[in-house]
């Protein structure tokens, strides 16, 4: 996986992240953004999880964008509970968008726990994305967002044994859910999704590519 070390701003800002394009594929290359779980936990865009997606997405010919929201590494500014890190998802789209070899009309957004919450409390700052694709996301996020009447295709994925996003409750939280809309369920995952990261992975890089067209 060829990786690039990049900076972007947002609200002034100076974020760091980490751009990753599959060796050896030409053409404008399709992109997958995704935003890391809890800073205060200790979070951040090297977090198993993150990076699992970021490999599984590599390896079907997927761009990805990680990146560390504001106040986490060496980002600047202050942790600001999901708030600020909405405008910072909506700069790493910036650049997804406008980014030299990736192709700015196949763009998807994927959050792992804190981060897929960050993407349902700022989805009109994700009009550029194409599909949404949520691990772990907390309940109480689900509802709050207007993620139901979202029109794109959509994945809801957690761990069997998951007590912050239960399966249970995840599942009734998307009832009323706008088609199209996946659920899935990770067997013997916990939150942390510790010795399932691969699966988490190749679930979310499976979904983008059907999604953004990437046959194979």
């Amino acid at each position: 996986m060829r990786q690039t070390a990049i900076g972007f701003r947002s609200q002034g800002l100076s974020l760091e992240g980490v751009l990753t394009s599959p060796q050896g594929i030409g053409g404008e290359l399709p992109t997958l953004v995704v935003c890391h779980p809890h800073p205060v936990l200790g979070g951040d865009m090297e977090n198993a999880v993150v990076t699992a997606i970021c490999r599984a997405a590599d390896s079907r010919g997927l761009a990805t964008l990680r990146f560390n929201f504001r106040g986490v590494g060496d980002s600047e500014g202050e942790f600001s509970n999901g708030r600020g890190e909405q405008r910072d998802l909506e700069a790493a789209l910036k650049v997804a968008r406008r980014w030299p070899g990736l192709d700015g009309k196949r763009v998807a957004v994927a959050g792992y726990s804190f981060g897929a919450s960050v993407v349902l409390g700022g989805l009109r700052r994700c009009g550029v994305a194409r599909c949404l694709a949520f691990v772990a996301p907390p309940i109480a996020a689900v509802r709050d967002s207007r993620i139901a009447s979202d029109k794109r295709p959509k994945l809801f994925a957690t761990g069997q044994n998951d007590r912050i996003s239960p399966p249970v409750g995840l599942q009734s939280a998307l009832d009323d859910m706008r088609q199209p809309a996946r659920y899935a369920e990770i067997a013997g995952a916990a939150h942390n999704m510790l010795g399932s990261e691969a699966d988490v992975g190749e679930l979310v890089a499976a979904f983008v590519a059907e999604e953004l067209g990437i046959s194979g």
